[in-house]
């Protein structure tokens, strides 16, 4: 029997173009493959409003592998519109982090699914201009909801997410925050990831999600639910590191942040879907 091989890939800086959009030529031979029967999927920060504009020219079946979205946080059949998994905070804890920012005046966003499984984006200031642009672009390109709060129950549903966008300082500032709170917690309830904007190298991101939750618990989801023997993850930024821990072979965006090329096991020169090609051909697969 063949080895079952599934490619999971990061989107932005990794697989999308520099305006984040798949490359229709891209999305012509991802569908080719899957079309032959090889597993491609996609694990990214992003959220299904985005997503499922940006990968809209790729043909999800009954037969393609899920995705993993909001560093994991999600797990979704792309074909059948069904999240698999979600990973979500307590209310208890979701306070805590609320109140914990805003003693320091940082305002993140906070993602909440509802019981029809519909996910919205909660603010309560929009503090700096990089935080507006992320909400302008995602509303006027992907009709993402956005709703402003006062208080944390006027949120609707369950809170799976937390989203900072700052300066490097403000961002460093808040992990300085949180590792504080993991080493004084004898059983984390939390995991953060944080890196520099793929577009804009002044704007960094901080994301906090529960601790089941990562691009790591992504793999061994996708692993298990496929039945697939290896894995081979692309990706390019320090959110990806945990993907690069859970996988067999680890291959970097030409442009990858230093700490990630450091883990890589090869380099995407030519972009994903031509080193995919190429693996296939070797082996004589294709």
């Amino acid at each position: 029997m063949s080895e079952r091989i599934l490619f999971l890939t990061d989107l932005d800086g990794t697989l999308l173009r520099p305006d984040a959009t798949l490359d229709p030529d891209d999305a012509r031979r991802i569908n080719a493959l899957t079309d032959a029967g090889f597993m491609i999927s996609y694990a990214t920060a992003r959220t299904i409003q985005s997503v499922k504009h940006i990968l809209a020219d790729i043909h999800f079946t009954e037969h393609s592998p899920p995705i993993a979205l909001m560093n994991g946080v999600f797990i979704r059949d792309m074909a059948r519109g069904e999240y698999l998994d979600c990973a979500s905070f307590s209310r208890e804890t979701a306070e805590h982090l609320l109140t914990a920012f805003e003693n320091r005046g940082l305002h993140p966003f906070i993602y909440a699914v509802n019981e029809d499984g519909e996910l919205m984006t909660y603010y309560r200031e929009i503090p700096n201009s990089a935080m507006k642009a992320f909400m302008d672009e995602r509303v006027t390109r992907y009709k993402k909801p956005f709703r402003r709060f006062t208080e944390l129950t006027e949120i609707d549903g369950t809170i799976v997410y937390f989203c900072l966008i700052a300066s490097m300082q403000d961002v460093s500032r808040a992990v300085r925050q949180l590792e504080d709170r993991l080493r004084h917690m004898e059983v984390p309830d939390i995991r953060f990831t944080y890196y520099r904007d793929h577009y804009d190298e002044t704007v960094w991101y901080l994301e906090i999600f529960d601790c089941r939750a990562s691009k790591q618990h992504a793999v061994d989801f996708i692993r298990s639910y496929t039945g697939a023997d290896r894995v081979i993850a692309f990706g390019d930024n320090l959110n990806d590191l945990p993907m690069f821990e859970a996988s067999d072979l680890r291959v970097a965006a030409k442009n990858a942040n230093p700490a990630l090329i450091a883990q890589a096991d090869e380099i995407a020169v030519d972009g994903v879907v031509t080193w995919i090609e190429t693996y296939l051909k070797f082996r004589n697969l294709i």
